[in-house]
């Protein structure tokens, strides 16, 4: 498995990914270039890749289990929890900024467009009373 970095995230949507999650430290890798790849071809968006993989991380920590050794005077504690919660978060500040930067927008099949189709008359219509009821019996 290969890791690469070039420094640029504008380079590449992998390094932009890195560039995301903070995965930007040879010393500390957390994704191999074809799990980002894998991210990358399957959101297709740079920010929804970089979600997914905080996600991914934040799972992965979770996982795994705080340790903590004593040895006389000496102890040694390693918490993961730390940076799962940080994951967590991260994946929803990324959400956030990819809808800051591509905002949801509404949009309607232009086949449902057609005046012809919308009778009031016929009871053809995109808008009727009532429409948001919930008929179920509960």
């Amino acid at each position: 498995m290969s890791w690469s970095y070039s420094g640029d995230p504008a380079s590449s949507t992998r390094d932009l990914v890195r560039f995301l999650i903070r995965d930007t430290d040879t010393a500390d890798q957390l994704f191999s270039d074809e799990e980002l790849d894998y991210l990358v071809t399957t959101w297709t968006n740079g920010y929804e890749a970089a979600r997914n993989a905080a996600d991914i991380l934040a799972a992965k920590f979770t996982r795994q289990a705080d340790t903590s050794k004593s040895v006389g005077d000496l102890s040694l504690s390693e918490s993961f929890a730390g940076r799962a919660q940080e994951y967590r978060e991260l994946a929803m500040a990324l959400a956030e900024q990819r809808n800051r930067l591509a905002p949801a927008r509404p949009w309607a099949k232009a086949g449902n467009l057609v005046a012809t189709e919308n009778r009031a008359d016929a009871g053809v219509t995109d808008f009727r009373v009532g429409q948001f009821d919930n008929l179920r019996t509960i």
